[in-house]
């Protein structure tokens, strides 16, 4: 299918971005979600977290987002647009207040 090699050609634009311009990384960016929600396709799970769902701004390089590691949970915040996405499950309070 023609779009998915579409996809995979672009996230491999995405996971190597020394090896490109940044206004090809960045559209390369933009287009992965264009195409994806073109065909109701997910997107790649390799290439998830280098893009931003709200302004489909790139994650490659660290100019582009702020991490922060709280409580076991990763918390992306994109820098353009403020959208904040946490990764992991955090801690497990539940299991904290079963054993005390």
């Amino acid at each position: 299918m023609r779009a998915t090699d579409a996809q995979r050609h672009l996230s491999t634009i995405l996971q190597e971005p020394q090896s490109y311009p940044d206004s090809v990384v960045e559209s390369a960016a933009v287009h992965l979600v264009k195409t994806s929600r073109r065909h109701r396709l997910p997107l790649p799970t390799s290439s998830r977290e280098l893009v931003c769902r709200a302004c489909w701004a790139q994650h490659v390089t660290s100019s582009h987002f702020r991490v922060r590691i709280k409580n076991g949970q990763r918390i992306k915040t994109c820098l353009k647009c403020g959208t904040v996405r946490r990764f992991g499950g955090g801690p497990k309070h539940h299991r904290i207040l079963r054993e005390a």
